[in-house]
């Protein structure tokens, strides 16, 4: 059977390096790619004022 989910899956093409990066970037701060990119578009939508949390350099 077939998985259900309550949204449809996005694509996007990032440059590859940039992605492994952000990977390692979310797992630092306990976090998600998904997470991250639904947070930054409730951002950049104005649902939200809080960006989500990244690493220290």
């Amino acid at each position: 059977m077939p998985s259900v989910h309550k949204n449809p899956a996005k694509t996007f093409r990032p440059d590859p390096e940039l992605y492994e990066r952000a990977k390692a970037a979310v797992a630092e701060v306990g976090s998600d790619m998904n997470g991250h990119l639904v947070g930054f578009l409730r951002w950049l939508t104005h649902e939200t004022d809080q960006l989500p949390d990244r690493p220290a350099k």
